[in-house]
């Protein structure tokens, strides 16, 4: 049980006695089924009642008495021993500890932690320096620090990325080993889409940086499954473990996690895969048809077969046709059965005339023949609405034998899909 915010904390007493616990929360490998390393966390327990005392309280009340490097030497001294008796149990784990950029810059650091490291008899290269992001003024003496560790043999990790005083330019500062997801962009990603689509951003960039991406705050099998969805591999919350001393920790039990996360992730792709098989099916069927129907019109009735096939199913946005140079050659007609999205001026339908010359789609159909006839492009906000949509374009021959490109927008929640599909169909 924590300490009471009420009870007061005696800082000096815990420091003379050196009542510091650590706790370890494992790092774990979905892809691995293992556990890879943890991060080491301190508590403190009040002298006379026991009750654990929270990192944030216990360091809050050293600062003001100007005792922060005493209680940092106390905490990672204890942390690098019980690792120690970690590792014996479980070689190959790494250990992540923690360094408050803002210390950085006050150089309370020093020389010391590779001293602490090296004393315990722990390997560099076994140990992981997370810098947590906060303000920090002389970003010159963060990067001296991050040189002179890393050179060392440490690896460099970027804490609570996407929360606080977070920052990209520290990624180019730091060029960090790994980049530790905030558990606020983590909680309930399985329903949000911004949050998705901000770390499939990150996740990208990882992989073109070289940087391992670690998610923390994981509660739940839904937000496992959705960050594994999006590529990352690295976890660690309490859906896994809580921190825990050394001595209680067990790797049996999250492995089982592991295991009944990864046959409910299969079983939900399966799932999705489906879903979006049924979908699509749906979609290009109603695309085709019309498609179909405007072929055996002359060009000048394109306007009206639109109108009459807009309201056939609620998820089309809106409907429009382009010839083979790229310019729209009927105006866009909107699904009346749909709202219109955003009311600003920013979002408008293009008009008839409007150049399509830079669409993705334009460029993969018009440069095939007539067997290529589906492209969907990814989810993109509509100028036209400001909704999220995807656009199938669908490449016909007019009565006039000249190529068009029936352009349905989507709405794109409604086709349950978050990816790019390219479908190619031979013309019916």
């Amino acid at each position: 049980m924590n300490i009471p915010e009420t009870e007061p904390v005696d800082i000096e007493e815990i420091l003379r006695k050196g009542l510091v616990t650590p706790h370890f929360q494992p790092l774990v490998s979905l892809q691995r089924s293992a556990v890879v390393g943890v991060e080491g966390l301190s508590r403190g327990y009040h002298p006379e009642s026991g009750r654990l005392i929270p990192a944030p309280a216990l360091f809050a009340e050293a600062d003001i008495r100007g005792l922060s490097r005493e209680l940092d030497l106390l905490c990672r001294r204890k942390i690098l021993t019980d690792f120690g008796l970690l590792r014996e149990r479980f070689p190959d784990i790494i250990l992540s500890i923690n360094i408050d950029a803002s210390a950085i810059e006050k150089r309370i650091w020093s020389g010391y932690l590779k001293t602490q490291v090296a004393e315990a008899g722990i390997p560099s290269s076994s140990v992981v320096i997370e810098i947590v992001e906060s303000v920090v003024g002389d970003l010159r003496e963060l990067k001296k620090f991050v040189e002179t560790y890393r050179e060392a043999g440490f690896l460099i990790a970027l804490d609570d990325v996407g929360a606080g005083h977070s920052n990209l330019n520290r990624i180019p500062l730091i060029k960090p080993d790994v980049i530790k997801i905030d558990r606020y962009l983590v909680r309930q990603i399985q329903a949000d889409f911004h949050k998705q689509e901000v770390l499939k951003s990150l996740v990208s960039m990882a992989r073109h940086l070289g940087t391992v991406l670690v998610a923390e705050g994981v509660e739940t099998p839904e937000e496992g499954a959705a960050l594994l969805e999006m590529g990352l591999d690295l976890i660690q919350g309490f859906y896994f473990s809580k921190p825990k001393p050394h001595r209680e920790l067990e790797w049996e039990p999250i492995r089982e996690k592991i295991n009944e996360l990864g046959l409910s992730f299969r079983l939900d792709q399966l799932a999705k895969v489906e879903e979006k098989r049924v979908s699509m099916k749906k979609y290009l069927a109603l695309s085709g048809q019309i498609q179909g129907e405007l072929a055996s019109e002359p060009p000048e009735n394109f306007q009206d077969r639109l109108a009459k096939a807009s309201d056939g199913c609620p998820s089309v946005e809106c409907l429009y046709v382009l010839d083979e140079n790229g310019r729209q050659v009927t105006e866009t007609v909107l699904n009346r059965r749909r709202a219109q999205g955003r009311n600003s001026a920013l979002f408008h339908p293009l008009p008839k005339g409007a150049d399509h010359r830079i669409r993705d789609y334009f460029y993969f159909l018009m440069s095939g023949d007539l067997s290529k006839t589906h492209y969907v492009t990814k989810p993109y906000v509509s100028m036209g609405s400001g909704n999220l949509c995807v656009t199938i374009g669908s490449l016909f021959k007019g009565t006039d034998q000249r190529k068009y490109i029936l352009c349905l927008d989507l709405h794109a929640p409604g086709l349950g899909g978050d990816k790019a599909i390219l479908t190619e169909e031979k013309a019916g």
